[in-house]
Parts: structure tokens; sequence; C-alpha cells
């Protein structure tokens, strides 16, 4: 019997989304043995062990199913496919990770090569927010075993098709708003300038987000933040309250400048030492919503020491 991954699965974990999304069953209350992907793989009976569910492909590989809690209709939380290093087909294993993707968020959106991942010693985000109901496809690795999986977004509860796209008036507008990346350039606070975020000090961080914005106009902006703590050798995850925002118009607490394409949002921190608990990470979630209404999301993580 297949032994249940240990992974940080558990610490990639919090909640799950409160509304089914109608692109793919990620985050849903659905069926994964009943999906298109089972009957083409011809997933074997679950083995179960709490929330977690292991279905034996005909391929050889795994498919992982995490669900919100112990009921068998608990929503998903977590899908991956996981794959034996000791037999592993690289050709295979891209094909059967895109038709993983086309059942959780209803399209492929990862396409490029999981090569890297095999035999990966951390985590390696693959794509941030690839759908309204996905947070992430990232790759990690348990043993011989290499997962590659798709994360539900846990803040997003209300997923509906986006509107119709708006007619362009120029040609530079037709062309699409994109993302280029993204990264915490350095943290201000009374010990100077950092490339991390000093614990028990106030600072104020900036991030900056390199975009193609094709005529679009920054509006508002809006992050969140989550703390990462070890509990033991596992990374566990707590959201923090509250949000801090920007507004073009005025208002917020977040300062943004703006220069071409770049993006630079000062975003105030201050995380408490604790005696109980030590933070080694904070992840700040982002929602950049422009003119054209159309709105992007970013993920980004900063080291606390």
């Amino acid at each position: 019997m297949p032994s249940v991954p240990r992974l940080a699965l558990s610490s990639l974990l919090l909640t799950a989304l409160s509304t089914a999304s109608a692109a793919g069953i990620l985050g849903t209350r659905d069926s994964f043995y009943n999906s298109a992907f089972c009957r083409q793989y011809g997933c074997s009976e679950p083995y179960r062990s709490g929330q977690n569910w292991i279905y034996t492909l005909n391929t050889g590989d795994r498919a992982f199913i995490r669900r919100e809690n112990d009921d068998a209709q608990g929503r998903i939380e977590l899908m991956a496919l996981f794959i034996d290093e000791d037999d592993f087909y690289a050709e295979t294993d891209r094909t059967t990770f895109a038709e993983l993707q086309r059942t959780a968020i209803g399209y492929s959106a990862f396409t490029g090569r999981i090569e890297p991942c095999y035999g990966a010693t951390s985590e390696r985000t693959l794509s941030s927010y690839p759908a309204p109901n996905a947070r992430s496809i990232l790759c990690v690795r348990d043993g011989g075993l290499t997962a590659v999986a798709l994360l539900a977004d846990l803040t997003y509860t209300n997923y509906s098709a986006p509107a119709p796209a708006r007619p362009a008036a120029t040609s530079s507008s037709s062309a699409a708003l994109k993302l280029l990346d993204w990264s915490f350039t350095s943290c201000r606070s009374n010990r100077g300038v950092t490339a991390y975020l000093p614990l028990g000090e106030g600072a104020a961080c900036t991030l900056q987000v390199n975009t193609v914005l094709n005529g679009r106009r920054l509006i508002s902006a809006s992050f969140e933040y989550e703390l990462e703590y070890y509990v033991g050798s596992v990374t566990a995850k707590i959201r923090t309250p509250g949000r801090d925002t920007y507004a073009a118009g005025g208002g917020g607490n977040v300062k943004m400048t703006q220069q071409g394409g770049s993006l630079s949002f000062t975003l105030p921190f201050n995380v408490r030492a604790r005696a109980d608990r030590r933070y080694v990470r904070v992840g700040a979630i982002g929602t950049l919503v422009f003119d054209d209404g159309s709105s992007k999301r970013v993920y980004e993580p900063l080291d606390i020491r």
C-alpha cells in the first residue's frame, strides 16, 4: 500500500475556497474519481488517509488529492501528480500534468519543462495565480517522488467568467496587459536598508512589479499577507487579518511610484517577535486593478531575520 506523502503539503494548505469554480474542480466539492482525467488514466480505487486521497494511474504515476477535511465531499485544496524519479518519462509526465491542470482549472496553464523538478531539493514555483481558483503551480519533493501540484487560491471566493473585452480605442490598448516579474528590492527600518524584513522592527519594504501596460493605467491595488514559521521540521502558514491598499485617486496606506512599466509599492510591515513562534517569511498577496477592468495577481515571499 503506498505511503501517504509527507511533503511540506500540510504547510501549503490553510483553508479552502468557499465556493466552487466553474473552471475546473480545484476548490470544489466535485468527484475526482469520476472526472475525465480518471477515465483517461484509469485511476485505481483510491487509497485514503484522512484528507489525503491517492490514485494509481495507468502510467505508473500517482494522482494526489487533498480535501479541506476528512469529508469525502470536502472542497479540494490541492491536486498533484506524484512521479517516481527512478522511473520517469518526461514527455509522459508533461502530458499527464497538462491533463491534470485541465481537470483542476479548465486548461493547461503551465506548458513548460518539468524536468527541473526532478530531484529538486526545495519548493519551486512554476506559475503564480494561473487561474482564478488557483494560487500557484509548484513542484516539491518527497523522498524519491517528485510532486507537481496545483494549490487552490485560498482567498478567492466567487469565481465568475471574465467580462467581455472592451473595444480598443487605439492599437496600443488592444495589446495584452502583461506582468513580467516582481520581487522585493529592499526594506528600510531602524537597521537601515536590508534585503530582508527585520523581525520586531517597523519597516517599509518595496515590492517592484515590472509590467507591459500597453496603454492601461493602474487604478488600485490591495495586499494581504501570510506568515511562515516552523513547527518542528515542517513549515506552517497563518494568514494575517486586514489588508493594505493603494488607490490612484488617493486614500489607502500603500505608496506607489511608477517609472514606465515599473510599479513600485511601498508596503508597511511590523512582525513582532514571539517566544512561542519564530517567523521566517512573510508572503505578500497582491491584487492589481487597471482602468480597463482587468486585474492581475502577484505573490512574493520576503525573508524575516
